[in-house]
C-alpha cells in the first residue's frame, strides 16, 4: 500500500471533492457557481505547478488551439453532467456509473480502429448493462434514477473522449494541459451563473464549502500526476477504482445513503466489468 500511496491519495481527495456535492447543494448553491469555483481553483493551482502564466502564443505556435477548445468543452460538459446527475441519484451510485468510462473508451477505440470485439469484451458489456439495470432499482423511482444514470453515462462518454483526445496535446506536459483546458470552462460557468435567472449570491458557508471542494479536486489532480510519473498509467488507473468505493463509504457516513442488496450486486458487476476492460486496454 505504501508503494502506491500517491495513487491512493489522489483517489481519496477526488472522492472527498465529489462527496461534498450534496452538502453544497443543501445550501442551494448554483451548479454553475460551484463548477466555476472548481475550475478556477484548478486553473490557479496549475499556474503554481507550471510556474508560468497562460500563453496564447505557445498555443498558436504549437497549433493546439483547436484541441484546447475541444478538451475545454469536454471537461466542462463532463463535470456539469456529473453534478446534474447527483440531483437525481446518490453521489456514490453516480460515481459508480461514471466509472464505466473504460468500457466506453474501449468501444470507441475498437470502432475507430475497426477492431472486432472478442467474447470476453462482449460479455463485460452485458455484465455492465445488467449492473446498471440493478443500480436503477431504487425507492426514488425508476424514472428519477433513469435520468441520473443517463446523465452519468453521458458524463462517462465525455470523459472517454477526453482520454482519447488528450494525446493530441502530447507536446505539452500534464499540468500545462490542465492549465490550458480549465480557464475557458471557468469563464463560461461564471458567465452562466451571472446570467442565470433568479440567481442569488449564496451564504459565506456555501462559498467556503465550494472552495474547499475545489481545493480537494486540485490536490487530487496533483497526486494523480505524481502517481502517473512514479508508477505509470496502469497501476494508477487500477488504484483509481478505489474512488467510487470511497464515495460510497463517504455517502453512507455523511448522508446515510442506503444501498439495497440488488444495487450492491449491480455495483459489483459494473466494477468487475470496468476493471476487466481497463486491464485489457492498458496491457
Amino acid at each position: 500500500m505504501f508503494v502506491v500511496r500517491f495513487a491512493l491519495l489522489s483517489a481519496f481527495f477526488y472522492a472527498l471533492n465529489v462527496s461534498m456535492i450534496p452538502l453544497i447543494y443543501a445550501f442551494e448553491v448554483s451548479a454553475f457557481l460551484f463548477l466555476f469555483i472548481r475550475f478556477a481553483t484548478t486553473f490557479c493551482t496549475s499556474l503554481l505547478a507550471t510556474k508560468s502564466l497562460f500563453s496564447y502564443k505557445k498555443i498558436k505556435h504549437q497549433r493546439l488551439g483547436f484541441w484546447v477548445l475541444i478538451l475545454s468543452f469536454l471537461f466542462g460538459i463532463q463535470s456539469w453532467l456529473y453534478v446534474e446527475a447527483v440531483k437525481y441519484m446518490t453521489v456514490g451510485l453516480a460515481s459508480v456509473v461514471l466509472f464505466t468510462y473504460p468500457l466506453i473508451t474501449y468501444l470507441i477505440v475498437s470502432i475507430k480502429n475497426k477492431r472486432s470485439l472478442d467474447m470476453t469484451t462482449i460479455l463485460m458489456f452485458f455484465i455492465a448493462i445488467i449492473g446498471i439495470a440493478a443500480i436503477s432499482q431504487s425507492e426514488q423511482g425508476f424514472y428519477t434514477m433513469a435520468i441520473g444514470i443517463v446523465l452519468a453515462l453521458f458524463s462517462a462518454l465525455s470523459y472517454s473522449l477526453i482520454l482519447i483526445f488528450t494525446p493530441k496535446m502530447s507536446k505539452l506536459k500534464n499540468w500545462e494541459i490542465v492549465k490550458y483546458t480549465t480557464l475557458i470552462p471557468a469563464i463560461v460557468f461564471l458567465y452562466l451563473f451571472l446570467n442565470q435567472m433568479g440567481y442569488y449570491w449564496p451564504q459565506k458557508e456555501a462559498l467556503a464549502l465550494s472552495l474547499v471542494s475545489g481545493v480537494f479536486f486540485a490536490i487530487g489532480m496533483m497526486f494523480y500526476h505524481i502517481s502517473i510519473k512514479k508508477y505509470g498509467p496502469v497501476r494508477t488507473a487500477n488504484i483509481g477504482y478505489t474512488e467510487p468505493l470511497l464515495v460510497l463509504i463517504f455517502g453512507f457516513i455523511a448522508y446515510l445513503d442506503a444501498i439495497t442488496i440488488i444495487q450492491g450486486i449491480g455495483i459489483i458487476l459494473v466494477a468487475a466489468a470496468s476493471i476487466t476492460i481497463e486491464k485489457r486496454q492498458l496491457t
